[in-house]
This record gives structure tokens, sequence and C-alpha cells, in this order.
């Protein structure tokens, strides 16, 4: 577990104005897009009394690196190292893990791996079993093919303007094309290897889990499997029958449930699960 934040990226903290926050959340985003997207997630934690601290994966939005090229196992440790910076600064003494999709995954493997000062975690859309349209016959040597031609681009699925696969609102694929900061295009092998490595690893180790953990995700995802959600919270009630772990899918919604037109409703359930947690 490394010591240090080693990549230098900026984690950036906001503070409720209560003396003493409701909590510490520190926010995941997901592949190919930036935390700038969470600002209606992160004003209403703000509005609910917690702090908040942020950073951009590296590779993504303002990060240093070659544009959503990453080692996904490489942004788990990263993720690790900006805990212990988030709680180093923290007002509080454990902390709230928020993830999406990508982050989703890195937060959850993240908790599996380093189980200390966490007092809950929230998923929306968790990348455990990606959607990615990876040939049968390269799966079981994907990372070191990946480690050869890293750059080289997986098939994925992509959006068109008939179809969008983050939100049945038009506008928010509009602002995701729209966003200088995104990435546009196929995944590189070397990301969606990696993704699909660690997600089976998240997975095999699932009893692992200790901290309450609440997943949110759409019954329409066409990026990241719902059934991946369902499999996660199975092996770890199979292994902690009382484990404080609940799945909602939401049905019908697309990959981004934060940005689909039920929002309000699951940001309000959100915020009362950590109410009380």
């Amino acid at each position: 577990i490394p010591s240090c934040y080693n990549r230098h990226m900026d984690i950036a903290t906001r503070r409720t104005q209560l003396d003493q926050p409701n909590g510490h959340v520190l926010v995941a985003h997901g592949y190919a897009e930036h935390s700038g997207r969470f600002e209606g997630l992160i004003n209403a934690l703000l509005q609910a009394g917690y702090d908040v601290s942020t950073y951009d994966h590296y590779g993504h939005g303002t990060s240093p690196g070659p544009r959503a090229k990453v080692d996904v196992g490489l942004l788990i440790k990263d993720h690790i190292a900006a805990r212990q910076q988030a709680l180093h600064n923290s007002r509080c003494n454990e902390l709230i893990l928020f993830g999406h999709s990508m982050g989703g995954l890195i937060s959850a493997a993240s908790a599996l791996i380093y189980r200390k000062d966490l007092r809950c975690m929230v998923l929306t859309g968790p990348a455990f079993i990606p959607l990615l349209e990876l040939p049968k016959p390269v799966v079981g040597r994907l990372g070191k093919l990946a480690r050869y031609l890293p750059g080289v681009q997986a098939p994925a699925a992509q959006s068109t303007p008939e179809h969008s696969l983050l939100s049945r609102d038009p506008s928010v694929q509009e602002a995701f094309d729209d966003d200088p900061l995104n990435y546009h295009g196929a995944p590189p092998l070397l990301t969606a290897s990696t993704m699909v490595i660690q997600g089976k690893k998240a997975l095999e180790h699932a009893d692992r889990l200790t901290c309450p953990t609440l997943i949110f995700h759409g019954s329409a995802d066409e990026l990241t499997s719902p059934e991946g959600s369902a499999e996660f919270v199975e092996r770890v009630r199979h292994a902690h029958p009382d484990a404080d772990i609940h799945l909602r899918v939401i049905d019908g919604a697309y990959h981004e449930v934060l940005n689909e037109p039920e929002k309000d409703i699951i940001l309000r359930d959100l915020l009362l699960w950590l109410e009380k947690h």
C-alpha cells in the first residue's frame, strides 16, 4: 500500500459550513470522464453537511498521462493513496467512498484491499463486468497482449445520435460530447483488458468486504452489467449472511443513474442511506 499519493494529481476538498461535518466523501469518477461531471452529487452532499474530496484519475480530465490509456490496477493503488491523503486533511476519522462505473470498480477494489478507516460505500453502475466486445480467445491472455499493444483500441459499444448509452435524457449525451475534458473513442486495449481483469478479481475477493455498501444499477445499462453488481452482492452475502449490503436496480435506467429522470429520487435515497450510516 503506497504511503503517499505519487501520481501528482490534485485532490480538491470542499467543506460544508458545519463546524463538524456529517461525514467526508471521496468521489471516484468513471472511465473517459472527469470529476467535474459530478457537480450535482457534490453540491447535494455539501448541502447535506458532508465534506467532499475529488480528483481526476491518471490519464483523465486535468490529470497527466495519455488520454484514457491506463492500467486499472494502478488506478486502484492511486485510489488507496488518495484515501490516505484525503483522510490526512480531513475533519473526520473515516471516509465514505463513492464510485461510478470504472470508479465504482476502483472504489470497491480499494475497499477490499485496504479496509481501514472506511465508514461506508456507495457505487453506481460499477464495472465488475464491463460490457466490452472483446474476442473470447483473447480474454485469457489480455494482460500480456495489452503490455505489447497498449494503444490498440478494443471494440466497444458506442453511443449514436439516436441512442445514448449514458442516459435517456439526450442532453446528458450532448453535454458529454461537447466536453473537451472527456475522452471520445473506443477504449485502448490496456484499459479494457485491465478493467476486465480487475473486475474479475473484485468479484473473486468480494468476501473481504467489511464496510456497509449500497449499489445502484440501471437495468438497461449497456456499458456495465447489472449482473456483475448482483454477483458482487451475492458473493458478499454468501460469505457474510448479515452483511449490510444492498443493490437497487433502477428499472429501465441506463448507465448514469444520477443523470436519469429518476435522479432526484435516487439522490434522496442515497442521502437517506448515508444518514443512517
